[in-house]
């Protein structure tokens, strides 16, 4: 049997519907080819919840709602939703209203209960509501509240106490207080400031003082077996002091003394060679003098010993020529030597007045070599200049002395 087009175009538009019906519902949620269990739940109020919004057990979808409406009296709202027929509820499950997320998109929520009978079709759950967000931050806030206005209250109290304590004669006593607590602050800092100034400034000599004690600490704790020995030594001395004629020794001693006395008295006068060679300079210039000459002899010797010494095949004698005339001018030149104090030496010129030199006056100043040189003192006596460079150097360590001879 032949069918007809208009057979075959009517079986294709009524298949094409079909497919679009059963398309529609698929993406609305409801699967035509599966069985499902339809079940319902009452509420107050839904909060947002839509239909075809899922169904949820443990997070898991398993259904859908099919519709919202209300009750007979509009006291309630009845929500019917489906499931798919493989899972068994208790009869005592719990149908909740929750958030899904948290732009407030609502779901149901299954609980399942503890009973062992099952769910049937068409059964009604019992429906409850998640707190919303702001119920939730209600909650949450609530004990805050409370606390907050505790503490208001004690707050409110404590500023009374404070209020009824803090009166006029009260604040005016306080201000006095605090005004010589801050004079006795300042008068504290000032003694500290004093305070840290000497120990800033004798600083040196305390650590000076703490190495010294500790020293002598050190050495005596080193040497402690040593002064028992002195001890001993010296209580056997004294033993024995006591078994020998104590005033011939101390007759003898006198006579040591007076003679040692009369010695040193005799120095002192210039009396004999040493009191010549520690009194009179003339001599120590002498004796710097030949040094100086028999110096420079021994250099000419070297340099020219034809000019001292002559050999001959046939003579054996010597003959020595002596340079008189080098050796006065050495003499001479000896005795216009002066001695002088260097105290400072400096790329660049000083001012003279600068305090640098401490007050010092009559300060010369003579470049040479590149450097200004800055001297102190003049005289030809040695032993005082040695004299005057010990007081120099407590204001200028590295002062030496510099002799200054006369040009050829």
């Amino acid at each position: 049997m032949k069918i007809s087009k208009d057979s075959i175009i009517g079986l294709v538009v009524i298949g094409a519907i079909a497919i679009l019906i059963w398309g529609i519902n698929f993406l609305k949620g409801f699967n035509m080819l599966s069985s499902e269990q339809n079940f319902c739940a009452k509420y107050e109020r839904v909060d947002g919840l839509k239909k075809s919004s899922p169904v949820t057990l443990r997070g898991y979808k398993i259904g859908q709602i099919k519709s919202i409406q209300f009750s007979s009296k509009a006291d309630n709202l009845i929500v019917e939703f489906s499931i798919s027929d493989e899972f068994q509820l208790p009869k005592d499950t719990e149908a909740r209203i929750v958030s899904s997320d948290i732009m407030g998109t609502k779901e149901i929520q299954l609980l399942p209960g503890q009973s062992k009978l099952n769910l049937s079709t068409g059964d009604t759950l019992l429906g409850s509501m998640e707190g919303d967000l702001k119920e939730q931050v209600s909650m949450q806030m609530l004990p805050l509240k409370r606390k907050a206005e505790n503490l208001m209250s004690s707050v409110d109290s404590v500023l009374s106490v404070i209020q009824y304590i803090f009166n006029k004669d009260t604040r005016e006593n306080l201000t006095r207080s605090f005004s010589s607590i801050e004079q006795t602050f300042k008068k504290l800092e000032n003694t500290s400031g004093t305070l840290d100034t000497i120990v800033t400034g004798q600083k040196t000599h305390m650590e000076n003082i703490i190495s010294n004690v500790d020293s002598i600490t050190t050495n005596l704790k080193e040497n402690n077996k040593n002064i028992s020995n002195i001890l001993t030594n010296f209580s056997s001395i004294s033993d024995s002091l006591k078994a020998v004629e104590i005033a011939e020794t101390i007759n003898n001693a006198k006579l040591t003394l007076k003679q040692s006395n009369d010695i040193l008295e005799k120095i002192n006068s210039g009396q004999g060679s040493m009191g010549m060679l520690i009194n009179n300079d003339t001599l120590y210039m002498n004796l710097e003098a030949a040094s100086n000459s028999l110096t420079n002899l021994l250099i000419d010797l070297k340099n020219n010993p034809k000019k001292y010494m002559h050999f001959s095949l046939f003579d054996t004698g010597k003959t020595v020529y002596m340079n008189s005339n080098k050796t006065k001018k050495k003499l001479d030149k000896e005795k216009q030597t002066h001695y002088r104090v260097q105290i400072l030496s400096s790329k660049s010129q000083v001012d003279l007045n600068d305090p640098i030199f401490k007050g010092y006056k009559k300060i010369e100043e003579v470049y040479y070599n590149g450097l200004y040189k800055y001297t102190l003192e003049n005289t030809q006596n040695y032993k005082e200049i040695i004299r005057k460079l010990k007081r120099i150097k407590a204001d200028f360590p590295d002062a030496f002395i510099i002799k200054i001879t006369p040009e050829d």
